[in-house]
């Protein structure tokens, strides 16, 4: 076997921050390990939006900053709530053979995730009656959770508050659900969350999206990346390859939704409760993705929510696909990119896997793996039209990053 340890590492980095290095050389050092495998969220991300560069520049930028071996998580996984997102990036780790800790990120690392797993697998009476309550009140379902999960371990509550602690928690419960020999390997984040600005060398990918959509490649932002990943970002950039407005995205979306109506959007991934009526009428009176958004939103159907339902419609992700993607899980490891060392990962991986490992995901018409590889063609696709510089043949054209 290849050295003594490997990490994984699930990640977005869009952009790639000094807050994802700090992360990657902590997860090394803490883990003892040799080298670092990422699984890359794809062309959306979870919180429901395209991502700001495309995953061949966000892989170089992983690759260039401590990871040996990127691989991609499927849009029908990268672009959900945080129980499919974290439940298939874990299976992508345990699949490949050859990853022995999972590192993640935690506001508090110290948190009690295995007891709340425990719970949250086997969903006691007391806490099925406090989650139907809450939301018989009208609390999203995070929020029902959150208060159930207090009401039998107090204190333990406020942990499922951040989205870096949620999306922890859905991978330890993942490992212990499904009995995967992976070692978890907490790290405390540094600086504030997604959102939060500026704080010294740290800040949040969504401060640093919207600065730069705002400001440019200003002082703040060049203080926050590392200078490396800062010129990655510049390149795509000027190569007109980085989505500086969601203007695009809103007036395909808003086609898509007033052609559609209600009957048609009822079919699409996570639509329930007649949320396509909200949707429908929103679209029909927003100038603006922003004042759709809020004309959305409400404490049931938080923004990241509404964003996946959009993202769904737009791709044409239905529920049956959706049901399947989640029964079934990704039914390959794409690989993205790799090093010198990641080369001899990855040959050790292609007879460890318990899944095809592909660098051109297919299969035959009518199979599983031909629905997600399909659904990652509509994906990429979408992407590609909402950049200046389109690269329309990206998806099935462009090899593996591999070392020069």
């Amino acid at each position: 076997m290849f050295g003594k340890s490997i990490v994984g590492i699930i990640a977005e980095y869009n952009p790639f921050h000094n807050g994802h290095l700090y992360h990657m050389n902590r997860s090394l050092e803490t883990a003892g390990a040799d080298a670092a495998v990422v699984v890359l969220s794809s062309s959306f991300v979870q919180r429901g939006e395209p991502a700001f560069i495309d995953k061949w520049s966000r892989t170089r930028m992983a690759l260039s900053f401590g990871a040996n071996l990127v691989l991609e998580l499927p849009t029908a996984f990268s672009c959900h709530n945080a129980g499919v997102f974290g439940s298939a990036a874990v299976d992508l780790m345990a699949m490949t053979g050859v990853v022995t800790h999972l590192s993640f990120g935690m506001e508090d690392p110290e948190a009690p995730l295995e007891t709340v797993a425990g719970i949250l697998l086997e969903e006691p009476d007391t806490f099925k009656k406090v989650l139907k309550s809450r939301l018989d009140c009208g609390f999203s379902y995070a929020e029902a959770r959150t208060a159930a999960i207090e009401h039998l371990l107090p204190g333990a509550g406020k942990m499922l508050s951040s989205p870096n602690n949620i999306l922890a928690q859905e991978y330890v419960q993942r490992i212990i659900e499904r009995n995967y020999p992976l070692r978890i390997t907490p790290i405390k984040r540094t600086g504030g969350g997604h959102h939060s600005g500026s704080s010294g060398a740290f800040a949040g990918a969504g401060w640093i999206r919207n600065t730069v959509r705002n400001e440019g490649l200003s002082d703040t932002v060049r203080t926050v990346m590392p200078p490396e990943a800062l010129s990655m970002l510049g390149t795509e950039i000027s190569r007109g390859r980085c989505i500086l407005s969601l203007d695009v995205f809103w007036r395909i979306l808003r086609t898509v939704l007033m052609r559609d109506g209600p009957s048609r959007l009822s079919r699409f991934a996570e639509m329930r409760e007649g949320i396509e009526n909200l949707l429908t009428a929103s679209a029909a009176r927003a100038g603006s993705f922003e004042e759709f958004i809020n004309l959305c939103t409400s404490r049931r159907y938080p923004r990241s929510k509404i964003q996946r339902f959009a993202c769904h419609s737009l791709m044409g992700f239905d529920h049956r696909a959706n049901r399947k993607a989640q029964r079934t899980g990704p039914p390959y490891i794409r690989v993205l990119g790799w090093d010198i060392k990641g080369q001899e990962i990855l040959k050790e991986m292609r007879t460890a896997s318990r899944l095809p490992v592909v660098t051109r995901p297919n299969g035959r018409p009518g199979t599983y793996q031909r629905m997600i590889a399909d659904l990652e063609y509509r994906a990429t696709s979408i992407w590609e039209n909402l950049v200046q510089s389109p690269e329309l043949f990206s998806e099935s054209g462009n090899l593996p990053v591999r070392p020069v």
